[in-house]
């Protein structure tokens, strides 16, 4: 009887702690699109978890379910558009967001964001309280810009503080707490005079790592990206330090007073600082690795493992060498087109989303490109679905006779490819491994990549 009661209250545990702890139902004026929801528990990459994904129906209604252990950022994507919404365990949420219509005479940076309206919400006021308290920071500082950032008034920034402790006197959430904290912080580190060490005393010294808080985070990156080059190290020293290994690494980095008392903030600004390092030449990236490694393997705070897997992940992904992410299109007769079709050659990916001077000019610099190349390098360009008969008149009447090709409803192909402006370039070696990712436009030094490629 004491086992099965034992078992039962296990297997209840596991339904527990397995049970989706988070419901968005919501419309959006987008029908049958794909809609997902991603959290972002690692900011220091920015790399998130798909948490749930599915399909607006015929009247733009959906719902998505999914499980976090703890307060965090989140994004629901409608297609590649995407709104920012703070989750929290347990809650519930109903939804409206609005994805504007795209205009031709509009560029791609200066389009319209897609907007979000929580209706209703159990998660205590949280989101609510961010939203206002953003809101409030903002109009401050729009209104007293010239007093803050010009005649540096403190008085100013203390001010933002009192005004949302009046507007808002029921926040109770140390995560909105927290937000607001470092949000104002970051205000105060813009009139800094002393290269932001008291900022760094009195919001990082001693103070929890607040992992999954974008404000903390936002600021940690502004505060600590360079440190290795702060006056508290000496360059030769610190270099022969990092030569020698791991050990010797750190042990030299404890040097630093402020580091050798704050341990767990002390590794994340080395991880944040090494990751960065990691882009340099081949001899230090490795070594980089190395130290990344050893850390991942020595920790004993798992966000960090995270963190170090996490930039791996994103570092390794679309690097010269790896296998670039397979695809079938039609073109513009209806055949479908592989990029395995062109493993012998070298290509060159082009993306793009209606045309602009800038699309118009690298069009025709690629045209003449093509001339040269012709049985050298195969162009491959790939359209929005809602431009390919723009695109396929464009290419008729200036006679551009490589590859046209539909990217249809797979949209995620641009996700695969890191696809985030228009037109972008993606260079392929033989046998479809990764030469270059994101490649230069036809008129910067693209020729000299695709030379240096040649061949490999």
């Amino acid at each position: 009887m004491k086992r099965r009661i034992a078992t039962l209250f296990f297997a209840l545990l596991f339904l527990s702690v397995s049970a989706q702890n988070v419901t968005i139902t919501g419309r959006c004026n987008k029908t049958y699109t794909l809609i997902r929801l991603f959290a972002y528990e690692d900011l220091v990459n920015e790399t998130s978890t798909l948490l749930d994904q599915g399909q607006t129906d015929d009247k733009g209604h959906f719902i998505l379910e999914g499980s976090v252990k703890q307060i965090m950022p989140a994004r629901v994507f409608v297609g590649l558009e995407s709104v920012d919404l703070i989750l929290s365990p347990n809650s519930t949420y109903d939804i409206e967001i609005i994805v504007p219509e795209k205009k031709d005479d509009v560029s791609y940076f200066e389009k319209e964001l897609p907007t979000i309206r929580v209706k209703r919400a159990t998660d205590k006021g949280i989101y609510r309280q961010i939203v206002y308290s953003e809101e409030i920071i903002n109009s401050y500082m729009t209104e007293h810009f010239n007093q803050i950032y010009r005649g540096r008034q403190l008085r100013y920034i203390d001010s933002i503080q009192n005004t949302i402790n009046k507007e808002l006197p029921d926040i109770k959430s140390d995560y909105v707490k927290n937000h607001n904290r470092y949000k104002i912080a970051a205000i105060r580190l813009g009139i800094s005079t002393d290269g932001g060490k008291k900022i760094i005393k009195d919001y990082y010294d001693g103070q929890s790592v607040l992992y999954t808080q974008s404000a903390y985070i936002d600021l940690f990156k502004e505060l600590f990206d360079g440190y290795f080059n702060s006056a508290a190290y000496d360059n030769h020293a610190l270099n022969e330090a990092f030569d020698k290994g791991p050990a010797a690494f750190k042990k030299y980095l404890d040097t630093d007073p402020f580091m050798a008392k704050n341990p767990q903030l002390a590794e994340l600004i080395a991880i944040y600082n090494l990751q960065k390092l990691c882009y340099g030449d081949r001899g230090t990236s490795r070594l980089v690795k190395d130290h990344l490694n050893h850390i991942k393997s020595q920790t004993k705070y798992a966000e960090h493992k995270t963190i170090i897997g996490d930039f791996f992940t994103k570092y390794e992904r679309l690097a010269p060498g790896t296998a670039a992410p397979e695809f079938t299109l039609q073109d513009r007769d209806g055949k479908d087109v592989s990029l395995s079709d062109f493993k012998d050659d070298l290509v060159l990916l082009q993306f793009v989303d209606g045309m602009s001077p800038v699309s118009e000019h690298q069009f025709s610099e690629l045209r003449s490109l093509h001339n040269q190349w012709r049985d050298s390098v195969q162009i491959i360009t790939i359209a929005t679905h809602d431009k390919m008969e723009f695109f396929m008149k464009q290419f008729t009447e200036k006679k551009q006779d490589w590859p046209l090709l539909d990217l249809g409803d797979q949209i995620l192909l641009l996700e695969d490819y890191n696809v985030r402006t228009f037109p972008e370039y993606i260079l392929i070696k033989r046998n479809n491994k990764i030469g270059e990712a994101p490649a230069p436009s036809p008129e910067r030094y693209l020729e000299e990549r695709v030379r240096r490629l040649y061949g490999k």
